[in-house]
Parts: structure tokens; sequence; C-alpha cells
């Protein structure tokens, strides 16, 4: 982002940059790299420090919003259940769990903590607590953290993936998506967005809502809204999507209680 947000100049493209690897790598993100900057292979991959990069992109083949492929000599990678860590069907939203085939490949364990370290290898594969899926070609995406995934209408919504679309809507400057408790739904959830407004106008928040349905799918549809003039975020300028979603529902703009328009 911080090179993308450059004020586009003659000398883009004087360079001699051939490849380029980047996590994430959203479709908008590569089309820049290519299109402006000229770079042929744009790629993404995954990866963490306890495991290392067990998955990455491959030159010349495009694979944009998705992480890559699982480098298959030294690891192996399963997209499993995170209730139950059986595999789950191609194209199903499931916890990516990684195992090494080669010895020095992982980290020995957490200091001093050794029930997480027996917790994080359960069942014989590393827990890496993001959640992902994998196609039929075995291409790989990472969708959001554990954690950050809403549980609704039984399918799993990544945070990330609504705000990437409420957040290009006029008028909204920051946006979080998270989970509040829905009531009588069996545990389930309802999503909410926390929005902070461009220049501090205040939002109209049932159009909000009409453009955000317009283009999400009908499960991801936001239940409630809220306007801040902040987002909570940690030091690094993540946003803590647990201090929202202990301030819960109450005094939000509920959709299914608003009247028609």
């Amino acid at each position: 982002m911080f090179v993308i947000n450059q004020p586009p100049t003659e000398h883009d493209r004087d360079h001699r940059l051939r490849a380029s690897l980047s996590a994430p790598n959203p479709a908008q993100h590569e089309a820049v790299f290519r299109e402006r900057f000229g770079v042929k292979d744009v790629l993404s991959g995954f990866g963490m420090t306890e495991v290392g990069i067990p998955i990455w992109g491959r030159i010349g083949h495009a694979a944009p919003n998705a992480a890559g492929w699982a480098q298959e000599d030294r690891f192996e990678i399963c997209i499993a259940d995170p209730e139950t860590d059986v595999p789950v069907p191609a194209g199903q939203v499931g916890e990516i769990l990684v195992r090494p085939k080669m010895p020095l490949g992982f980290m020995a364990g957490y200091l001093n903590v050794p029930a997480k370290t027996a917790e994080a290898w359960r069942n014989l594969w590393f827990h890496t607590g993001d959640a992902g899926t994998r196609d039929a070609q075995e291409l790989i995406t990472f969708v959001d953290r554990i954690n950050d995934c809403i549980r609704r209408r039984g399918e799993n919504i990544s945070a990330t993936e609504v705000e990437v679309v409420v957040g290009q809507l006029p008028g909204i400057h920051e946006v979080a998506a998270y989970a509040v408790p829905a009531q009588g739904a069996g545990g389930e959830d309802e999503v909410m967005l926390a929005l902070v407004p461009s220049n501090g106008a205040v939002l109209d928040m049932a159009e909000i809502f009409r453009q955000a349905s317009a283009q999400l799918p009908r499960f991801a549809k936001p239940r409630y809204l809220r306007q801040m003039d902040s987002l909570p975020k940690t030091a690094t300028g993540k946003i803590q999507r647990a201090v929202l979603r202990q301030q819960g529902s109450a005094g939000a703009y509920d959709t299914e209680a608003a009247p028609a328009r």
C-alpha cells in the first residue's frame, strides 16, 4: 500500500524488477504492480514464524487474491474443520493445518509454555489459527484469522472481505466487521460494522446497508451498524476486534428493526 499510494511518475517503470511477492495479494493491488509498474510476475504466499513459508505462488501462474500452492517437497497442508480436525471438501472454509516433511523445518516449541505447544500440535498437525480454502486445482486462499471469521446462516464469513466491500463505499474512511451473538440462532453470529466516516460526516446507515447488500452475498449482509469517531487499534495499527466485540450491539442501527425505505 505504501508503494501503490505514491503519486504516479514517469519513473514508475525505471527498474529491473521482474517478480514480487506480497501477502496478502488483492487483485486490485496485483493489477497496479502489473499495469503501472510493469512487474511481470506478482505472487503471494502464506507463512508464520512457527512454520516458515509452506505456501508459495508460482512464476507464470497469476492467482490474485490467493496465497498459492503447498510447497509439497517440504510441507504437508490440510484444510480442516477447526473443531474436529477432519478435512473439509474442496472450496469449503477450514483451518490451515501444516506439518513438515523434512527435519529442522519448524520451531521446536513455544518457550516455557509446553501446554500451548501441545495444543497447537494436537492430532500431529500444527494449527495455524488461520482460515482458508483449497480448490480443485490445489490453490489455497487465506480467508481470515479463525477468531475473526463470522459464522452466520451456516456460512463462514471473512471479516476482511466484508470490509473491502464496505470500505469502498462513498463517505467511508474506515470500517471494521466483526461478530456479535445472534439471539435465538443456535449460537451463531450476526455481522456488525463499526464505521468511521470521511471528514466527520453523519452516515446514512440505511443507505450504507442498501449499497453493501447489493455487493455482498445474502448470508454476509450486516445486521448492525455503528458510527464511531475512530477504531480501537494496537500499537502496530491492527484493528482490535475483541474490543469492539465487547461493546456488543447496544445502541447500534439494527437493519431488521429499521422501517422499510
